[in-house]
């Protein structure tokens, strides 16, 4: 697919267009709403004038007679006013229209005035009737005046507006340009960064702008990715040479042995040379297990399987298929159920004994129980030499083992330094977590304490079992 370099400036422009076309449809209904409101308060001052007016030509008579002529209005001499009696017939009326009839008709009940023949044609005016009984007799008078200039004035205004909106819009796509492109500039620098990074050199970053906006948070969002595909990267790197160094050994001891039992094949001790290397072989088919399971892991796929389970169960099960050097002390509480994998739960309690049993001078006991929030708790404890609380989160990664006693023991095929990984890979995976502290009595030894969401929150106290 090829590509076409205008689509890279098609964000800015398309932004630019939809700033012009916001600003145009902003600036025409602004137009409209100041000629329809500039429009009502003229309508509305000259009703109120009118009104007045009309009323100032009621007070003008006296008992029921009336002025030859009308008094004229002082703010506008076109205004004109009719008094007209209850047959029609104009009795009094103002020097501008005091030769023709009644222009203005008004039913009855009715407030709006209808123009008869004679007031038809009159152009664009306002016209309004009160009603009074002078003496005797009911009148209406009228009083209206010409909104010609109304007219003139909201043409006028309507045409100087069309006139400036074009330099309006101009200005604004000028402006909408420079400031989008502006805007912009953070997000082509970002893009130009991330187009340079490869997985060989994922420590750089996409510079951040100072702003806190939606393109600062999208930058910071953008290294805080990059930061974790880095680790994820190093990880894996730091994991592959892990294992291949694993891998090394036991090979190198295979072929070590077939080699001198094929060098001197009349006085190899073959039994002996097998024995080895089915040793080495088993050591790394438990390893290239592990890391199966840890590529599970991995790929969040270690509890697809999942089923209501008894821990106490699994517990009892796992101790009696263990081949441990040291008897479990098993103290468990009967209903404490949760929600896994039956396989995986039974691996982690399994890793923690295997783990207890290498490093343990006398005893190894397991606890389940449920603590004081109602969650699961397991617990494995040895009376070896302990593990440094500086050195207990570390515990947990892959291929790591300490310096100090707690080491694999010669002849050991499962001390693959992959055993507690997988325990913790397999809690976080059963939304639990792991935890390492001293034992509660004693000064030597080591307790994991394992931590899941229990199905049921039970109160039984755990029974000893041997």
């Amino acid at each position: 697919m090829t590509h076409n370099p205008r689509s890279s400036r098609s964000l800015r422009l398309r932004l630019t267009v939809l700033a012009t076309l916001a600003i145009a449809v902003t600036a025409a209904l602004a137009t409209a709403i100041l000629v329809i409101a500039l429009a009502n308060s003229v309508r509305a001052n000259v009703t109120t004038t009118l009104n007045a007016y009309a009323a100032s030509i009621a007070r003008s008579a006296t008992e029921e007679d009336w002025p030859a002529n009308l008094p004229a209005a002082t703010d506008d001499p076109s205004m004109w006013a009719q008094v007209v009696d209850s047959s029609g017939t104009v009795v009094a009326a103002t020097a501008n229209v005091d030769t023709r009839p009644a222009l203005y008709t008004l039913p009855s009940g009715s407030t709006t005035p209808q123009p008869t023949a004679s007031g038809a044609g009159r152009g664009e005016e306002r016209v309004v009737a009160q009603r009074y009984v002078i003496g005797t007799t009911p009148v209406v008078i009228y009083a209206g005046s010409s909104t010609r200039l109304l007219g003139i004035l909201a043409d006028d205004l309507q045409g100087k507006l069309l006139y400036a909106l074009p330099p309006v819009l101009i200005g604004a796509v000028a402006i909408s340009w420079f400031l989008i492109g502006r805007t912009l500039r953070p997000v082509e620098r970002m893009r130009v960064e991330a187009a340079e990074i490869t997985g060989s050199d994922l420590h750089r970053r996409v510079p951040e702008p100072s702003s806190h906006d939606e393109i600062g948070r999208l930058a910071r969002t953008l290294n805080t990715m990059l930061a974790r595909l880095e680790d994820s990267a190093t990880r894996q790197r730091r994991f592959v040479a892990d294992a291949s160094h694993e891998l090394r050994t036991p090979l190198a001891t295979v072929r070590t042995s077939l080699e001198v039992g094929l060098a001197h094949p009349d006085r190899a001790p073959w039994p002996e040379l097998a024995g080895r290397a089915v040793t080495e072989t088993a050591r790394m088919q438990h390893l290239v297990d592990a890391l199966l399971l840890l590529a599970r892991a991995d790929g969040n796929a270690l509890d697809r399987h999942r089923e209501p389970l008894d821990l106490a169960v699994v517990a009892r099960t796992t101790v009696d298929t263990a081949s441990a050097r040291i008897p479990v002390e098993v103290k468990v509480a009967e209903g404490v159920r949760v929600t896994g994998d039956p396989d995986q739960l039974t691996r982690l309690i399994r890793n923690l004994l295997d783990n207890a049993d290498r490093h343990a001078a006398t005893s190894v006991s397991l606890t389940v129980t449920t603590g004081p929030s109602g969650d699961a708790v397991i617990q494995v404890t040895d009376d070896g030499p302990g593990i440094d609380p500086a050195d207990r989160d570390r515990v947990f990664d892959r291929f790591v083992r300490l310096e100090a006693a707690r080491t694999r023991k010669a002849g050991d095929t499962t001390g693959t330094g992959l055993g507690l990984s997988i325990a913790r890979d397999i809690a976080t995976a059963h939304g639990g977590a792991i935890t390492i502290t001293d034992p509660q009595t004693g000064n030597r030894g080591t307790t994991f304490t394992v931590r899941l969401p229990a199905l049921r929150p039970t109160t039984n106290e755990p029974d000893a079992e041997s």
